[in-house]
């Protein structure tokens, strides 16, 4: 059987991070910390299970009826390694959606597949806006924080609302056909008019999925947000489950807050390669902050790494299971 070479490029690209990121944490140190971190590593582990699982039927959900055209099993595969490909994307962990673009236009076609791919990272954004808003107000009402961190939390609850906003404002009127028209009108693409107009009718099309869910079933369209709120939840519970097996007890909001201190960082330090130093760095200012030891967060951004590095591998073996491309009709060729 020939595989893709798009299958064969984003495996390589893969195992090669995987292997930097290895070697710049040490075989010893990586060896050290699976022996402190114990069974409960294994936990970790399927604390992540759980999150791709609640990603895929978020995604299955807002995929409406189309979903019916791939197995739940396929797109988990699509969805673990597409997420994995994010992890060792260098700079901007988006290097994952042109990887499930390709992978689900055997299914879908490549029009409907990009459009499946925008609407859930816009569904997954809506999620993890929504949680981290849940847990800055939780920490504001329950947790003793330093006073310039409650201002800055504050600003964040605000700026994260703006955020919420535009995501809803891009499901009710699509992007597509809102960044066609912004190109069109632009002189400098001037040029591109002619074959810009020959795709309006794709484009609206692409529009068409984007909303439909959030138009005609906005039930489930609430639901795949849900879905993706109760995946960052668990994210909180592997934090509480590393410091837990270490004898580091904490309660849940604590635990949660830890998670969203470290998610703000990483997000605003999108452009630190791999997010070496970002995770461990916000992990570290909110133990300082509720009067834990800040080098456990040192600690806890280690195992979450060495946690990354399974689900890598996993990720990695998907890639080759994912559905093979179909052969383009007549049609869809011309």
């Amino acid at each position: 059987m020939k595989i893709p070479f798009s299958k064969i490029f984003f495996f390589l690209f893969g195992l090669a991070a995987f292997v930097y990121l290895v070697s710049r944490f040490g075989i010893d140190q990586i060896g050290a910390n699976i022996a402190r971190a114990g069974w409960s590593l294994l936990y970790i582990v399927g604390v992540w299970f759980v999150i791709y699982l609640l990603n895929t039927a978020a995604w299955r959900l807002v995929l409406g009826e189309a979903g019916k055209k791939i197995s739940f099993f396929q797109l988990f595969l699509v969805t673990v390694s597409g997420f994995v490909i994010n992890y060792v994307t260098p700079v901007i962990a988006l290097g994952g959606e042109p990887y499930k673009v390709r992978a689900l236009s055997g299914v879908f076609g490549r029009e409907q597949s990009l459009s499946a791919v925008v609407l859930y990272r816009m569904v997954h954004l809506l999620g993890h806006m929504i949680l981290l808003l849940a847990g800055i107000l939780l920490a504001l009402l329950f947790l003793s924080l330093p006073v310039a961190l409650n201002l800055v939390f504050a600003l964040t609850a605000v700026a994260i609302c703006g955020v919420i906003g535009l995501t809803l404002a891009g499901h009710r009127r699509g992007i597509f056909e809102h960044l066609h028209g912004w190109i069109g009108r632009r002189r400098i693409f001037s040029r591109l008019n002619p074959r810009l107009d020959a795709y309006r009718d794709d484009v609206r099309r692409m529009d068409e999925l984007l909303t439909g869910v959030y138009r005609r079933e906005r039930t489930k369209f609430m639901t795949a947000i849900a879905l993706e709120s109760l995946s960052r939840v668990c994210m909180g519970v592997e934090v509480y489950l590393i410091l837990y097996g270490i004898g580091v007890p904490v309660s849940p909001v604590t635990a949660l807050f830890l998670y969203v201190v470290y998610s703000l960082i990483i997000n605003l330090l999108f452009f630190v390669p791999l997010n070496l130093g970002a995770r461990e760095g916000g992990l570290a200012l909110g133990l300082d902050s509720i009067a834990l030891p800040a080098l456990l967060g040192v600690y806890l951004g280690v195992v979450m790494r060495i946690r990354e590095f399974i689900w890598i591998i996993l990720g990695l073996v998907f890639i080759f299971f994912t559905a093979d491309r179909r052969r383009p009709s007549s049609a869809e060729t011309a």
